[in-house]
């Protein structure tokens, strides 16, 4: 018996050293960033970029493979089931990560289960728009009409479930107001109508709209981030507008397989932080239209907790169902 205590507090020690020299030799081999977007989506641009600065600076290729589907869901489920060593890697958002378990029956993945989560990069704005000859010129305008007008403006989304769709039921929820869906397949279907004065009203992202709001085809009524946009800075957000802590934000961040090594983890996490910290990286999402936010493991543990309730109550709400 002795022996056996021996040899295993040997093993424990030999494991409890090695883990110190494998996050220094980390990355040893190429490194596999999964995106569940298709190329050119602002998620893969931003991983993409992401990438480029970790290939540079841990002088090892950090490569991004895209792999869409069930609503980025394909890729996800493959990180999942990844060895959890440090090269198989997911940029990620709220959609995979805090909607698809509502309204996918059979999803394969546990996006609190599954996954050790490295960083919180940035948040996505979106900005509820109107056609420029609409009566509506503010937040305190729409709402005013929908409440004595129940069911009477209608919006569009870029289709049932997503992001546009479900930030509106929890503006609705929050303003109480009833306003008619009008599903689009695809978002830009859905602003070609709101441009075209067929449709009323819409969230969509700010890197789509601005490109509209410059060119006088779309009234912006305001952000549903937390702070204002630099690239639409005299847009109040929702908050501001008489809604105090409202904020409809996707987001993207990175994770990793379930029981990634910390040391390894902990690596991975300080170098994405202090590359979103910088200002060549605040700068190029500004270009994108996002808002660097950042978040190491264990706050954005917590955040993506909180976010699967808080966008699962808007799918309750809309009742939300895919097959």
């Amino acid at each position: 018996m002795n022996f056996a205590r021996t040899a295993l507090t040997a093993l424990l020690l030999t494991l409890a050293a090695m883990h110190p020299a494998a996050a220094a030799d980390y990355p040893e081999k190429p490194v596999k960033v999964l995106v569940g977007f298709p190329a050119g989506q602002t998620t893969d641009v931003i991983a993409r970029k992401l990438a480029q600065q970790l290939s540079t600076s841990l002088k090892q290729s950090f490569y991004v493979e895209n792999k869409p589907g069930v609503g980025a869901g394909l890729a996800a489920e493959e990180v999942a089931r990844a060895k959890p060593d440090g090269y198989t890697l997911l940029a990620t958002s709220s959609g995979p990560m805090a909607v698809n378990g509502w309204i996918y029956k059979n999803q394969r993945y546990d996006s609190v289960r599954d996954f050790e989560p490295l960083a919180l990069i940035g948040v996505f704005p979106l900005v509820l728009v109107v056609n420029p000859n609409s009566q509506f010129k503010t937040v305190a305008d729409l709402v005013a009409y929908a409440r004595l007008h129940p069911g009477k403006v209608n919006y569009a989304s870029g289709g049932n479930g997503v992001t546009n769709h479900l930030v509106m039921e929890m503006f609705k929820q929050t303003a109480g107001i009833n306003l008619a869906h009008v599903p689009y397949k695809g978002g830009v279907a859905a602003m070609t109508d709101v441009v075209g004065g067929q449709v009323e009203v819409m969230f969509e992202v700010v890197s789509i709209a601005e490109p509209l709001i410059r060119g006088g085809k779309l009234r912006p009524l305001a952000v549903a981030s937390e702070q204002r946009v630099s690239t639409l800075p005299n847009v109040p957000t929702i908050a501001e507008s008489g809604f105090p802590g409202f904020r409809g934000n996707p987001w993207i961040g990175v994770v990793a397989p379930k029981n990634l090594p910390k040391p390894v983890a902990d690596k991975l996490s300080a170098e994405i932080i202090r590359i979103s910290k910088t200002p060549e990286w605040t700068k190029a999402m500004g270009e994108l239209g996002a808002i660097p936010e950042t978040m190491g493991p264990a706050d954005f543990n917590r955040f993506v907790r909180a976010e699967v309730t808080r966008w699962g109550d808007a799918v309750k709400a809309a009742n939300v169902k895919v097959d």
